[in-house]
């Protein structure tokens, strides 16, 4: 009888063991909600600049993403398994799965498929099953928003696309958020013109502006954020883009001299701001990544060029002759428009020396900030301190004015704006700077404290962001100490 009872306990153990298993998708979900709860509760006795958290239980919902999987599909527990119906290749059974797996490149997927799996061909016969490495839980995030996005105070840092497809970022975002960063802004479309992830919006197919693509499933990528309680903010350079300038000449802005694509000679090419094919293909792109998941979609370059010989522009104002201010106006209005039926927040980039309203800017640019804000949630001025003239406001060197610049800015904007939700770029790179150090960055964070912005954004083209780091660690243990000192003082 005593045998028999140790077989009965090792068997019931057995049985929890492969429970837990089989459940652990669902044990961790539960856990993390509470955690989010905990955090809440938590925050209630922490000033917003001190401490950024992204909230599980509020912003996150889960679904099971096998529900509707096709037949030769089996998850069990936390494998993924695929059968091939018929003689496949394994780049086609990796264009079929990624989007159940945490990869978001392609060849890796490939090249882990054929590893795992000891293929030595890249041909797979027909009734093979296949193990399918790093899949998705039995229940994960579902990128869906049901609700409009809530506007974090932010602190984040960008990327840029050629960042994305890299471990290298993740793990640095680890590090970056144990420092308090919370956000991230990552390219969906630089200047260059590039997509940067496989798309399925006609034009660009159809054009192809996707080819170079360092992501192939950019809802992995956006996943990956929100797993590390990351707020994910997409940017487009919208009017900027040199790739659709040259790929379709139609959309570009034209040479009255020439009847060419204007500024052809240069690097930098724009496309037409008053044609609505323009309009389509960057509001297209806009609403693609909202529902992939993108908390926020800022939109950059939302102006007309400043360089180059102006008066050799030739624009189609395809529905009028308009102002620049009105033009840009009218753009922002119809995009903010779709993407708030997406429930998804829209930020803005304008040039810092807006904030100062200059006329002759203003009517350059097309960025009257009074209008815009009406079509907006968020303004995020670019208040880098070397990017100001020699000799502006009397400094003779501006990029080592990081406080006045900052602060002064903030303020500006606020007058003209004050219903507005401010978060401006601070500068994370030593350009025209002669000391850029930790301190540097800790003069601009503590002019958006005394300004009562709300959050800023750090921007290094390299996305070197380790004199960010070293601040923000150097701010919070100045933090810690002098909440120390409060409780031994009392």
């Amino acid at each position: 009888m005593a045998y028999m009872g140790k077989i009965v306990k090792l068997v019931i153990i057995v049985l929890c063991i492969i429970l837990v298993i089989l459940q652990w998708s669902r044990i961790e979900t539960t856990v993390n909600l509470f955690k989010g709860y905990f955090l809440q509760v938590k925050e209630l006795l922490i000033t917003p600049d001190t401490v950024s958290i992204i909230y599980p239980a509020k912003t996150l919902h889960y679904k099971r993403p096998y529900q509707k999987s096709a037949a030769n599909i089996f998850h069990c527990g936390n494998l993924l398994f695929y059968k091939t119906t018929q003689e496949e290749s394994v780049a086609t059974i990796a264009n079929k799965i990624i989007g159940y797996t945490y990869y978001y490149k392609l060849y890796h997927l490939q090249n882990s498929i054929k590893h795992i799996n000891a293929l030595s061909t890249n041909t797979v016969p027909a009734n093979t099953v296949l193990v399918i490495p790093y899949s998705l839980p039995f229940i994960s995030i579902d990128l869906t928003k049901k609700t409009m996005t809530q506007i974090p105070f932010v602190k984040g840092v960008y990327y840029s696309g050629s960042s994305l497809s890299s471990q290298k970022m993740m793990r640095q975002l680890v590090a970056l958020k144990q420092a308090g960063i919370n956000t991230v802004v990552f390219d969906v479309k630089d200047v260059n013109g590039i997509v940067n992830y496989k798309s399925h919006i006609p034009m660009v197919v159809e054009l192809n502006t996707h080819a170079k693509r360092p992501v192939d499933d950019i809802a992995t990528l956006i996943r990956g954020f929100k797993e590390l309680d990351i707020y994910a903010i997409a940017r487009i350079a919208v009017f900027r883009d040199h790739l659709l300038a040259a790929k379709s000449p139609d959309m570009a802005i034209k040479s009255k001299k020439t009847g060419r694509v204007w500024n052809d000679s240069s690097k930098e090419l724009w496309v037409d701001p008053t044609k609505q094919s323009v309009w389509d293909y960057n509001i297209a792109l806009a609403c693609e990544v909202a529902k992939l998941g993108a908390d926020e979609v800022q939109f950059d370059y939302l102006r007309f060029p400043t360089a180059g010989d102006l008066s050799d522009a030739q624009y189609a104002y395809e529905s009028g002759k308009k102002s620049k201010i009105e033009t840009i106006t009218a753009f922002l209005a119809k995009a903010t428009k779709e993407l708030h039926k997406l429930n998804t927040a829209v930020s803005i980039d304008i040039f810092g020396v807006a904030a100062w309203q200059k006329e002759d800017d203003i009517k350059k640019l097309g960025q009257n900030i009074a209008l815009l804000s009406n079509h907006c949630d968020v303004i995020s001025p670019m208040l880098y301190p070397s990017h100001f003239n020699d000799n502006f406001d009397g400094f003779s060197n501006p990029g080592d004015e990081p406080y006045y610049f900052v602060a002064n800015g903030n303020k500006k904007i606020k007058a003209i704006v004050p219903n507005t939700l401010i978060r401006p770029w601070l500068q994370a790179f030593k350009w025209r700077v002669s000391n850029y150090d930790e301190n540097y960055i800790l003069a601009q964070i503590q002019a958006c404290i005394d300004t009562n912005v709300y959050g800023y954004l750090f921007w290094n083209a390299s996305n070197d962001y380790t004199v960010v780091q070293k601040a923000l660690m150097k701010k919070n243990n100045g933090n810690a100490t002098s909440k120390l000192k409060k409780e031994n003082h009392k």
